[in-house]
């Protein structure tokens, strides 16, 4: 079975010969960018988050069914351009998977969070707005951590 050709950083044209003496001199300069002048890796369509959701703690206090809901919110949001939106409990329940009851808690969970705000609107729908959140970095030390339950510390001890 054949592989793939492995990509060691030359250009098209470039050798390892031809490329050694610029590394040389580039490391005698100092660190430079990695990217200059490539074009960026286009992966595929992603939705924008907030920097410092995960680097504040703030994803860790929220349950999953919160997280996957601003998640879905966020995408939302991007993909109408625009702070504010409308979505139906039941279009957010078939992105995330959980269901409406879930939805109604989530919501307040994150409204309670101030990291949205919601109007209901006639029928199912609710008219949200992403609020911009004061999240501050901290320290992994300080930010908040699930603790086991007693039965996985004895599953633990018993290891």
């Amino acid at each position: 079975m054949a592989s793939a050709p492995r990509d060691y950083g030359f250009g098209p044209q470039e050798n390892h010969a031809e490329a050694e003496p610029s590394w040389r001199n580039a490391l005698a300069r100092g660190p430079t960018q990695v990217d200059q002048g490539k074009p960026s890796v286009e992966i595929g369509p992603y939705t924008k988050i907030p920097n410092r959701l995960f680097g504040s703690g703030m994803a860790a206090r929220l349950r999953p069914s919160a997280g996957y809901m601003y998640l879905a919110l966020c995408e939302h949001a991007n993909r109408n351009s625009s702070n504010t939106f409308s979505a139906s409990d039941k279009a957010l329940a078939s992105d995330t998977g959980i269901g409406t009851r879930t939805i109604c808690d989530a919501r307040k969970k994150l409204i309670e969070r101030g990291l949205i705000s919601c109007k209901r609107e006639k029928g199912q729908s609710h008219v949200y707005t992403l609020l911009k959140p004061s999240l501050e970095w901290k320290p992994i030390k300080t930010r908040p951590r699930r603790t086991l339950k007693p039965r996985a510390l004895h599953t633990l001890r018993s290891a």
